[in-house]
Formats: structure tokens, sequence, C-alpha cells
């Protein structure tokens, strides 16, 4: 279907457009805005007792995930400890899953995590 439908019951009007025609005038309209492909970061996967990420001048996001039972401190830049961190990220309370997430965007230097005894998974978009 190359043209959309229009309806109208004498009151409004509405207009109902292919799935596929929706899908590309969307994409069209990112394109215009400017937006790029990501990929992910070598530095992604799941993590084991790790007390910081390194800096990444290519990182565009990341996103964390805890997959312990207690909480993470996790701090942008070093040094991070459970009284010196910005953002606390709940623990999953030993279910699988559970845990909470930290989504940074904009934000290339260390991230550093507390304790350093720990299990999170990372994703980084570049």
């Amino acid at each position: 279907m190359n043209n959309p439908t229009i309806y109208s019951d004498g009151v409004s009007n509405s207009v109902q457009d292919s799935p596929l025609r929706v899908q590309n005038k969307i994409l069209g309209s990112l394109k215009n805005l400017g937006g790029t492909a990501q990929s992910v970061g070598a530095a992604s996967g799941l993590k084991s007792n790790t007390a910081s990420i390194g800096a990444n001048t290519a990182r565009k996001s990341l996103v964390m995930q805890n997959t312990t039972a207690t909480a993470l401190y996790v701090k942008l830049g070093s040094g991070a400890s459970s009284t010196d961190y910005h953002f606390e990220v709940a623990g999953g309370g030993g279910v699988v899953g559970m845990g909470a997430t930290l989504n940074v965007t904009g934000y290339t230097g260390v991230v550093s995590i507390d304790p350093a005894t720990n299990g999170f998974t990372l994703v980084e978009f570049e």
C-alpha cells in the first residue's frame, strides 16, 4: 500500500499509514537529526571483582546492571567508597535479574566501583 487511507466520521479525520511507510518516515527523520550508528565497546560484558572501568573517549553511554545481592557504589572518577559515590546501584537481594541498572550518557572518564568484590554487567556504546 503506497498511499495512506483517509477515514472521516464527519467530525474528525484519521490517516492510517502502512507500518513500513511509518518506519521509513521515522528512520528518515532520525537520519535528518544527525543520528549515527553505535557499536558495543570491547570493555563490555560480565564483570567480577572489578574496581574501575577505564576512560574511553569513544564512549557515548554506558549501562551497568548489578548482579550481586548487595548494593554497588559507583563514582564518576576514581575512589568510590560507601561514603563517597555518585550512584548507589541496588542489588537484587539474591534474585537473578533483579539488580538495579545505571545508565550514564556522555561521560568518557574513569568509573570506579565499590566494593571491589562485586559482580555486574557492563555495556559501553561507542
